[in-house]
């Protein structure tokens, strides 16, 4: 499919948006052009509000397709990494965070670790940051910290920040994060201090 194709598909609505366009951007072998478009999409002529929708929409087929078939992803996924850390947009970051972390789950070392992880950090202690995009920096950054040592010890301290009034949503990812590592022995923490639900 061209660009003006690919860009129309973001903006027309069918049953299962997500899920039939994925399909579509995989059984007409799209994919890369479907990347290369959502890599520029800065450049793209669309007004500000119309930017925004199709960097939410394109990021929300994107999972899709990545779930659907990671392999098809695999030739892409340096510049995927390189280019986690620059997004703005919070619906695409929550997409983005998801993809970023099954893929690291699966055995997929990007070579800006230390980026990814600051990335990751800095959205969890934002604020104004989604709790959708904070369950998904919180667990890209336990799934780093197996193998970062640096990030193991960051860690505690990052989860402690979220642990005063936390939504029901972070709630649940605190206490599979806090059982996961007290159960591997891996990170030593303390109930009553940093208030863990």
């Amino acid at each position: 499919m061209t660009y003006e194709k690919l860009i129309e598909m973001c903006f027309t609505f069918v049953p299962n948006f997500a899920i039939t366009w994925a399909e579509e951007v995989i059984s007409t072998k799209s994919l890369q052009t479907f990347w290369e478009l959502i890599e520029e999409s800065d450049t793209l002529n669309l007004s500000k509000e119309d930017l925004e929708k199709f960097k939410f929409r394109s990021s929300y087929i994107l999972e899709t397709a990545y779930c659907k078939d990671p392999n098809l992803f695999f030739p892409y996924l340096h510049q995927f990494f390189e280019l986690f850390p620059k997004v703005t947009n919070g619906s695409m970051r929550r997409h983005f965070a998801k993809i970023c972390f099954l893929a690291i789950k699966a055995g997929n070392r990007p070579q800006n670790i230390e980026t990814i992880a600051t990335t990751c950090a800095d959205w969890i202690i934002d604020p104004q940051i989604r709790v959708a995009v904070k369950v998904w920096a919180l667990d890209i950054l336990t799934e780093l910290a197996k193998t970062e040592k640096w990030i193991m010890e960051l860690l505690p301290e990052v989860i402690a920040s979220q642990t005063k009034n936390p939504s029901a949503g972070m709630s649940v990812r605190l206490r599979r994060i806090k059982s996961t590592m007290t159960m591997k022995g891996k990170i030593n923490f303390i109930v009553a201090e940093n208030n863990l639900p």
